[in-house]
């Protein structure tokens, strides 16, 4: 991997990007309904994260070096948002409230790091590697400590709610 400013500084931006987005979207993961609990939980929603964060400050550096980076980010960044959409509505087939927990999460995602990675490959203290492990070991310890959460059931012996109609009735 290339070391020079043009190509660093846009992952190490990314990278404290995709871990400030990975804490908000492991925190607003928790009251929305998991298709699957033990999979689709905050700790894989922040390791999804920072994969896309790593992903996408190699991608800002290339473009980085070619005029109009910013905009052309922001594009490859809304184009990613939309083909995650698609994937979400085709998985809802099979997997329930997919869409209505994918999306949320990443919209938030894709849209903080389309926004923090420009401005955080600018700044000198981004631009310290230790910067860098700081942030990316709160965010990991935040999607692993909340990842038991969320909507899973309580656990208790309950009866079903009771429905509004008496189903062995038979009108004649």
């Amino acid at each position: 991997m290339d070391d020079s400013p043009g190509t660093i500084a846009p992952l190490r931006g990314a990278l404290i990007a995709g871990a400030l987005s990975a804490i908000v979207a492991a925190l607003v993961s928790l009251p929305l309904h998991s298709p699957h609990d033990a999979l689709l939980n905050s700790a894989s929603v922040t390791w999804g994260v920072l994969l896309l964060a790593l992903v996408s400050g190699l991608v800002y550096g290339r473009l980085s070096l070619r005029p109009n980076a910013v905009r052309r980010f922001a594009i490859v960044m809304a184009v990613g948002l939309l083909v995650w959409v698609a994937v979400a509505f085709a998985a809802g087939t099979m997997l329930t409230r997919m869409v209505s927990f994918s999306v949320p999460l990443a919209a938030i995602a894709f849209g903080g790091i389309a926004v923090l990675t420009p401005l955080l490959a600018r700044v000198p203290l981004a631009s310290r590697w230790p910067v860098v492990v700081v942030a990316l070991i709160v965010a990991a310890a935040v999607g692993i400590g909340f990842a038991g959460q969320g909507d899973q059931e309580s656990g208790r012996l309950e009866l079903p709610p009771r429905a509004g109609y008496d189903a062995y009735r038979i009108d004649l």
